[in-house]
């Protein structure tokens, strides 16, 4: 884990010292910042309640496990449904562990000048990627009741597979909260240097390294099945990457503006304006 850590910290560092300019480049970004860090603020604090609310919703009772069977799961989920209990704990604190290194791993960026000249606003778009993600999770996870695996498991007590949070495998949110933010990172630290070829790709393998963590320990807790945990890869990935590509295509539209058009013989039309 360390020596993953260090590579990781490595790769930045003498990417950011090799593509150091001597002025600070313009953000690559549009962001207002006004509205974005305040409202996205307010809604990754209500999505508090949002998780006590799935878990809920999500519990599972001891004759509803009992008419679960490991026999109707599809073969390339079902051999996480019987894994040994005894390493379901240590797994858990792997995950927590390799999920609060990727939130926290764009301070990384930090070390960037032009970066951290634009802080407040990263962070606010950084806020935003976490709103789009707790979206798409809450949508799937309140619609979807998939048990999760321990509740298939013989070796588990019944007590251990009853109760709150136990239908809601589908999908992975530790994952996707940690492919969010490491995908997050290697975008704005990519698209500030404009870096393509091996390093990009270098960049982004580091990135998929602790979601991959996350998502291992997570099938080893016996808290989700492979699929859920490619799903939440995937979206996790679409959202660190998506939305600061969304702020940058706003940035190089924002001079484009459309606004109709009446003549004097009541032809309509659209007029389309850019400002250079």
């Amino acid at each position: 884990m360390k020596i993953r850590l260090t590579l990781a910290v490595l790769l930045i560092q003498s990417t950011i010292s090799f593509a150091q300019p001597d002025s600070l480049p313009a953000s690559p970004y549009r962001i207002h910042r006004s509205y974005e860090l305040a409202g996205s603020g307010v809604l990754l604090g209500a999505s508090y309640f949002g998780f006590r609310k799935l878990d809920r919703v999500a519990t599972l009772d001891a004759a509803e496990v009992a008419k679960l069977n490991p026999v109707r799961i599809n073969a390339f989920d079902r051999p996480i449904a019987s894994l040994n209990p005894a390493g379901f704990e240590t797994a858990q604190k792997r995950s927590d562990l390799f999920l609060n290194l990727s939130i926290a791993s764009p301070l990384l960026l930090l070390l960037s000048k032009p970066i951290r000249h634009d802080a407040l606003d990263l962070l606010g778009m950084y806020a935003t990627a976490h709103v789009v993600n707790n979206l798409l999770y809450f949508g799937t996870a309140f619609s979807i009741r998939r048990a999760r695996p321990l509740t298939y498991n013989a070796l588990l007590p019944l007590d251990q597979k009853t109760g709150p949070a136990k239908s809601n495998s589908f999908y992975s949110g530790h994952v996707s909260f940690s492919t969010t933010a490491t995908f997050f990172g290697a975008k704005v630290l990519t698209d500030y240097y404009r870096i393509r070829g091996w390093k990009r790709a270098a960049i982004f393998s580091v990135a998929a390294v602790p979601p991959i963590l996350v998502g291992v320990n997570r099938m080893k807790a016996g808290k989700h099945f492979p699929t859920d945990v490619l799903t939440g890869f995937l979206i996790g990935a679409a959202c660190g990457i998506g939305v600061p590509e969304w702020h940058k295509f706003r940035r190089k539209t924002a001079g484009l503006a459309f606004r109709p058009e009446v003549s004097f013989a009541c032809q309509r039309g659209l007029a389309v304006t850019y400002s250079f």
